[in-house]
């Protein structure tokens, strides 16, 4: 799969992010698609296995509190820290914005597979010299929510529309393939729990390419369906 990547956001400093080279090259085949797959994506299909190989997740001696009960703490997937200077601090919080992370498709609900696909994306961000992975939330196969980016700092998940915005990613590529049942409607009972907290109201839930200038399939067909006809039928409330 070669999709084109979209530029979602730039270091608030300008700066690179140290990563070597040849480390960066090594993730941009499937990191750097990252919910930026283009309308036509020509390769793939929904029996695809992905290869991506289980990791190690780090073991702090105190994991950090998830932002909501129940979610899987940044801990149990991330190699690598923040960096909040790369960051800008997330102002009032007006949009959710539905993504899904536009690679090669992903059926497992192993822990270890997913904390790997996570790293993945991290990287392939990282790369891109933003301080941190884009999204908030990380939705996987099984329903698990996974924590994502400190609520406290500004997403890069849409270009010139981070301000405000929270960013939720499912993982797959829903171009090729459809969302799992428990995916979605963990996707559904999160957003509720989202809109409630913010006061958000259902006209504010976009996906990626409803946004002016996106240039983008994300969150892909079978997934962008559901999230339309989630918000016909007030299921989003």
């Amino acid at each position: 799969m070669n999709p084109v990547s979209e530029s979602l956001d730039q270091p608030v400093d300008g700066s690179s992010t140290g990563l070597g080279r040849r480390a960066f090259v090594a993730l941009s085949a499937l990191a750097l698609a990252s919910c930026a797959a283009p309308t036509n994506t020509g390769t793939g299909n929904s029996n695809a296995k992905t290869a991506l190989a289980p990791v190690n997740p780090p073991k702090p001696t105190v994991a950090p509190a998830p932002p909501f009960p129940g979610t899987v703490a940044r801990a149990r997937w991330s190699h690598g820290e923040p960096v909040a200077k790369l960051m800008n601090p997330m102002v009032p919080v007006k949009w959710i914005t539905i993504h899904h992370d536009g690679m090669t498709p992903f059926t497992t609900s192993d822990m270890a597979l997913t904390a790997s696909r996570i790293e993945l994306i991290r990287n392939g961000h990282r790369g891109k010299g933003w301080g941190d992975i884009g999204y908030h939330f990380i939705i996987d196969r099984s329903g698990r929510i996974w924590e994502g980016r400190a609520l406290k700092w500004q997403g890069a998940h849409v270009k010139d529309h981070n301000e405000g915005n929270i960013g939720i990613v499912c993982l797959g590529n829903f171009e090729v393939q459809s969302p799992s049942d428990a995916q979605l409607k963990a996707l559904e009972r999160h957003i509720e729990v989202v809109m409630r907290l913010y006061k958000i109201p259902a006209t504010r839930i976009k996906t990626h390419r409803e946004w002016v200038g996106a240039k983008t399939a994300c969150p892909g067909k079978n997934l962008q369906k559901f999230v339309v006809t989630a918000r016909s039928k007030r299921q989003f409330a």
